[in-house]
């Protein structure tokens, strides 16, 4: 795709400062254009804010340590162009008030990250994810006889409740659907919905999405208004026996009421792909759950929209919108 992308005249004079390594690019085969000025640099390299002295545009994974104000205010960039969905690490006010431009991919790793809650909700459902140590350990009996004891669900029939439904989230809602779930979703954005979700997704308020919910899924950017949006209110509303999947942001939900809600059962479990700071501090509660709980959560380390169908589609995207910012067209996914 990227050869089909051609010189305006004057790329040679735009430079580009990428803060991940050309290695990700080269691996899914999406090299920038040749016609590109890019300099590969790491986050912390000393030289930084010199290089990218003349540079006009900033391309930057989604996840990564905050960017100081000081690349922008040092230098002549004038757009960031994020790797994936989240702009948490820039200070966005500070981009609004300089004119700088901030553009994201949305829904390129919708598919992966819908996969990777269907697979947290069967495995936390259906307690797999220790079987293979336990029978290996010589617990098969025991382990069969407990599983059956706990009377396991399939997804058909369960109620998925959705908050923040844009692309992922809809993504989400789509795979779960075909599985025979019950889709309600919570987002006072309104967004707008796909038809072929409107016929079967119902729009719902908080509260009364927490409560009848079998499986809840966030999809939601961390900003203000979304920081500890799942605490200990809501999960004495939730029941007993659901599960809790985030694959958004940490900070989104509460990680102290999520330990003590799964101690005291007010839920079944819970699927956490991302943590308040990455990697996660050694004092993270939900790294210190007593021994007999652990069956009742999954941490990951925030791979849920990581594959290579993603990561590709990620890069090519975010070239091509570069592409569009040097021709002075209307950029893509624009956020600031």
């Amino acid at each position: 795709m990227l050869t089909t992308l051609k010189s305006s005249g004057s790329n040679k004079n735009n430079k580009i400062i990428c803060l991940r390594p050309e290695s990700d690019f080269e691996e899914f085969g999406e090299v920038a254009p040749s016609h590109f000025n890019v300099i590969y640099l790491s986050p912390n390299d000393r030289s930084l804010i010199r290089k990218a002295s003349d540079a006009s545009v900033l391309l930057i994974p989604a996840v990564g340590p905050k960017i100081s104000n000081d690349i922008f205010s040092k230098t002549s960039l004038k757009m960031v162009q994020v790797t994936g969905a989240g702009i948490d690490r820039l200070d966005q006010d500070f981009c609004a008030r300089n004119n700088i431009k901030v553009c994201n991919v949305l829904g390129a790793s919708a598919k992966s990250v819908a996969e990777y809650c269907i697979f947290a909700a069967l495995t936390i459902s259906r307690r797999l994810s220790k079987t293979t140590d336990e029978i290996l350990s010589g617990n098969y009996k025991e382990l069969r006889g407990n599983i059956i004891q706990d009377r396991m669900f399939s997804l058909s029939g369960l109620t998925l409740g959705v908050i923040g439904f844009g692309s992922i989230g809809q993504e989400t809602a789509k795979m779960f659907s075909a599985l025979g779930c019950q889709i309600q979703y919570y987002d006072p954005s309104d967004p707008k919905v796909a038809e072929n979700l409107s016929q079967i997704a119902v729009k719902n308020g908080k509260e009364e999405l927490l409560r009848t919910s079998d499986i809840i899924s966030i999809h939601v950017p961390l900003i203000d208004q979304t920081k500890n949006l799942i605490s200990m209110q809501e999960f004495s509303l939730m029941k007993k026996t659901s599960i809790l999947l985030n694959a958004s942001r940490g900070g989104v939900v509460d990680e102290h009421a999520l330990s003590q809600a799964i101690q005291d059962k007010k839920i079944k479990g819970a699927a956490i792909d991302v943590f308040t700071s990455e990697p996660p501090e050694k004092n993270n509660p939900l790294l210190n759950l007593p021994d007999e709980f652990r069956d009742n959560i999954i941490l990951t380390p925030h791979i849920g929209g990581i594959t290579a169908q993603s990561w590709s589609e990620l890069f090519s995207r975010s070239w091509i919108n570069i592409q569009r910012f040097f021709d002075g067209e209307e950029l893509e996914n624009r956020q600031i």
